[in-house]
């Protein structure tokens, strides 16, 4: 028993060593820069102009009216079905070519694979801004401005590179085994893909179906020039039109509308955290 006694003690005691507590400062200090903007921006949403310019910080009285104002000003509706079904539609078509891609390079050899594969990793290195004007162009010469593949097609081919990185990673590391007795019982190779490895990649899937998402429903470049119908618009665009309106001053407003912006992404990432946090770290685990 005596042993025992002083190794809890030392235990308990290493909570308050110097080292631990400073963790514990820049943790806390970090979770307050990350989130002191947002419920800055949260109680502005209830404020008038008149708190905002006496420096209020916290909302009292608290003015709801801004959030069915902003609803309507913006059309926020409308613009919340475009980003949906862009950036979601986006993400589908993302996801399934990324995983054909990924189990091809990661599972099959064929000539040529280091090559097409280093040839696509170079996708994450061309930066949007530069693909602006030829894409202009082309999707003017297809008549495709102002139509949802404007969006749909360059968010996809921009996501691709990262998706097939995510997804080779994922099918390399699968235990051939699993390959060799699904061949065994005459399985081909659509559907050892299909039904054996493409489960097991789940967690990949969901990570990156996330993270595509997110970059789709907050781009603006691409929306602002290749959408200038307002009713195709996205939300980013959307709220871009709301500030150089005639509602441009009214900030509580304006805050409002850009909580509503936020809150779709926040819900999604609530609810899908565990798996996109497993799929980031997945991938360094297994080895």
């Amino acid at each position: 028993m005596s042993p025992a006694l002083p190794a809890a003690g030392a235990k308990a005691g290493s909570r308050f060593e110097p080292a631990y507590l400073a963790g514990w400062v820049v943790l806390l200090s970090a979770l307050v820069v990350s989130i002191a903007p947002f419920l800055y921006l949260f109680s502005l949403s209830l404020m008038d102009n008149q708190q905002i310019f006496n420096g209020t910080l916290i909302a009292w009285p608290v003015r709801l009216a801004n959030y069915p104002e902003a609803w309507v000003a913006t059309k926020i509706g409308t613009l919340y079905w475009n980003s949906i079904y862009i950036s979601g539609g986006s993400m589908i078509v993302t996801v399934a070519i990324s995983a054909l891609a990924g189990y091809g390079l990661g599972r099959l050899e064929f000539f040529g694979k280091a090559y097409i594969y280093a040839l696509i990793l170079i996708g994450l290195t061309i930066p949007i801004q530069i693909a602006l004007i030829p894409l202009f162009v082309n999707l003017r010469w297809l008549g495709l401005m102002n139509t949802p593949l404007a969006l749909i097609g360059p968010y996809t081919a921009f996501g691709l590179a990262f998706g097939t990185y995510i997804m080779k990673a994922f099918f390399e590391e699968l235990p051939r085994e699993l390959e060799e007795a699904a061949r065994i019982d005459g399985a081909n190779d659509f559907r050892i893909f299909w039904q054996i490895m493409l489960p097991l990649t789940r967690p990949a899937i969901a990570t990156i179906s996330i993270f595509l998402f997110l970059q789709n429903w907050n781009e603006f470049l691409f929306a602002l020039t290749f959408i200038t119908d307002s009713s195709m618009r996205t939300l980013p665009t959307g709220i871009y039109a709301l500030i150089s309106s005639e509602f441009y001053g009214n900030y509580g407003l304006l805050a409002a509308a850009l909580v509503l912006f936020s809150m779709p992404v926040l819900i999604l990432y609530f609810i899908f955290q565990q798996q996109f946090i497993e799929g980031l770290t997945a991938g360094a685990l297994k080895h």
